[in-house]
């Protein structure tokens, strides 16, 4: 038996699992030529939460979100890009310490003959739950108590109730929703969803394209790359976007629109409409707000944020009302409108056993019902989908004669993750009390 790992890292106490980046044989996309990428350390296994710290500044730091110098993909060859000057980032916003906590990850209970409880969904039966080990990494004054996160999600051996609440889900078949109490089903969770990995995923292919950052994607290259992306996922997993009821009403009132549809809006309010999706106000996701208001705090140049807001509701039009779209009628887009007010009592990291990790499977949880609200986040399992961001980029870079590293822009990828939980909890978990769950 393998031993314990242990991890410390600031605020979050979050577990910093590795995993491979594979790449995939895959259609070769055309690439634009910039100058070689600057080399980057590889993040020890065992980093003290000071030598993170300072990993995650300097790899982060040496230049502004950059971008690349001609279009990726063969429709988009000879799409104009800006010239931009590089501007300065400031520094993310500092995290309220929460404290350090030592998370364990044990060996689970897999086994691809094993026969799986039936009160348990599993993905192609190769790992079961039976037990689940919670710590308290941070205390509060108020919201939910290590009694109480015991009493519903179990610790130690899970009770039939217990194992009720838990589904197990293949990461590559599963979305990734917005990281907010206000989700009412069992999902996988990470800052911003499936569009917040992507904006980071394509803001590190930038910076690995374009370390100077005097050149800038337009929009149609920034459509098409998104487009693309969108094309190799499957239908089972839609890329998640959220936003809110009181978001839609800000919208209304500005417009101004009457019982508005954002999944599909008049044709004559579609133009107005992307202009005011890049205003801050119209947003309801608390991740999607911050990057859009701060984005010196996530290391992202302000212009990305934008422009990926921008395809995303001109591809989501495009599959719900465009017929001549290769996405229309595809449901691999989709926009959650959360209901009511945030106000969560805690915030719970949520992982895997390392050989649940490694069969790609991870444990969905549900942070709203009836009695209680939470935040979640899967900080393991995003990491499988940021290996598959890293292969899908890397194909784009590697059809031109300008290459990139996999493990590199992987590796960048997971930093820029983690400095975007770190940067966002910070805002919308300040004062909960903090638990990590490991299910094994």
């Amino acid at each position: 038996m393998k031993q314990p790992i242990h991890v410390q890292l600031p605020f979050w106490g979050l577990a910093l699992f590795s995993c491979s980046l594979q790449l995939g044989a895959s259609q070769q996309f055309l690439g634009g030529t910039l100058q070689g990428p600057p080399q980057y350390a590889v993040i020890d296994a065992q980093p003290s939460a000071a030598q993170m710290a300072q990993v995650a500044a300097a790899q982060m730091a040496p230049s502004p979100v950059a971008a690349m110098a001609a279009s990726p993909v063969a429709a988009m060859a000879a799409s104009p890009m800006a010239p931009m000057a590089p501007s300065p980032m400031a520094p993310a916003a500092p995290a309220q310490t929460l404290g350090q906590a030592t998370l364990v990850a044990k060996n689970c209970n897999c086994d691809k003959n094993a026969k799986v409880n039936a009160s348990i969904s599993t993905a192609d039966g190769t790992c079961s739950v039976s037990k689940v080990t919670v710590h308290q990494d941070h205390a509060a004054k108020a919201g939910i108590t290590l009694t109480a996160v015991s009493a519903i999600w179990g610790n130690t051996a899970l009770s039939k109730q217990q194992r009720d609440k838990v589904k197990l889900a293949k990461v590559s078949e599963t979305s990734f929703h917005c990281m907010d109490d206000r989700v009412t089903q069992a999902s996988l969770f990470t800052p911003g969803g499936d569009l917040g990995e992507f904006i980071l995923a394509l803001s590190s292919y930038l910076q690995e394209r374009d370390p100077t950052g005097q050149m800038r994607p337009s929009q149609e290259v920034v459509d098409a790359l998104l487009e693309k992306y969108v094309e190799t996922i499957p239908s089972t997993r839609p890329m998640i976007h959220c936003t809110d009821d009181r978001a839609i009403a800000h919208l209304e009132a500005e417009m101004p629109l009457e019982n508005l549809d954002l999944s599909s809006p008049p044709d004559v309010s579609k133009a107005s409409l992307l202009k005011k999706l890049t205003e801050v106000e119209n947003h309801g996701d608390s991740h999607m707000r911050l990057m859009l208001k701060k984005p010196e705090w996530f290391q992202l140049n302000q212009y990305l944020v934008p422009m990926v807001v921008k395809s995303f509701y001109h591809l989501l039009w495009q599959q719900n009302s465009d017929p001549k779209s290769r996405l229309y009628k595809s449901s691999k887009l989709k926009l959650e409108v959360l209901v009511g007010l945030s106000n969560p009592l805690g915030f719970l990291e949520v992982s895997s056993s390392k050989v649940c990790h490694a069969g790609e499977v991870a444990p969905m949880l549900t942070p709203r019902t009836p009695q209680r609200a939470v935040l979640i986040s899967h900080l393991d399992a995003v990491s499988l989908r940021r290996a598959e961001l890293a292969s899908f980029f890397t194909r784009i870079a590697n059809a031109s004669p300008r290459k990139i590293n996999p493990k590199q822009l992987g590796q960048r990828l997971d930093r820029h993750g983690w400095l975007a939980l770190e940067t966002t909890g910070s805002h919308v978990a300040s004062g909960l009390p903090f638990f990590t769950l490991t299910y094994s």
